[in-house]
């Protein structure tokens, strides 16, 4: 799936799958994760900055190239950005909390589908570009997890089936 349509989620919508994506496992309860939500023209500015950043790059990109850049975030009417914020802790480690920030990013994509709603998540280098970082109004002791776009899902498109790989389960008894 590369792409969503509209409708995305309505506002109240929103609000209850960023409640569930809150209810992440969250080892000494720091709720290491902000959420950022990009709809209409912040779209638009986000996919400039996706632009920029491919022009640092590469700087052979074609107009073409800048051009898909900046359509990327487009790609669905609602994205949310999940950034991991560390707190230091003597227990938690900073592993431990960019892992619960990808359980937030996760427990809203299921949230999404609960809702009849079509998820996907995108990083790439782009999520982890300068220019991206200072665009989105991350901290030095932030990290962009995910890139989760949301919308409805195109009438006829299927998911690919998932099937569950017995080779990567031990069992001990």
């Amino acid at each position: 799936m590369s792409k969503l349509t509209a409708p995305g989620p309505t506002r109240d919508e929103l609000g209850e799958m960023l409640a569930a994506a809150c209810t992440a496992p969250d080892h000494g309860k720091l709720r290491p994760w902000r959420f950022l939500v990009l709809e209409g023209d912040a779209l638009g500015r986000l996919g400039d900055a996706y632009a920029r950043a491919l022009a640092v790059r590469d700087p052979a990109a074609t107009a073409e190239d800048l051009d898909r850049a900046r359509g990327k975030p487009q790609r669905s009417p609602v994205l949310v950005a999940v950034i991991a914020q560390f707190t230091p802790h003597a227990t938690v480690r900073e592993w431990e909390q960019l892992i619960a920030a990808g359980c937030a990013a996760h427990n809203l994509c299921l949230a999404a589908t609960a809702y009849g709603y079509g998820s996907m998540w995108r990083t790439g280098w782009y999520a982890e570009h300068p220019e991206v970082l200072a665009h989105l109004g991350l901290d030095a002791d932030e990290r962009l997890v995910a890139l989760v776009h949301l919308g409805s899902v195109a009438e006829g498109f299927a998911p690919p089936p998932r099937t569950v790989d017995t080779s990567c389960v031990t069992w001990s008894r």
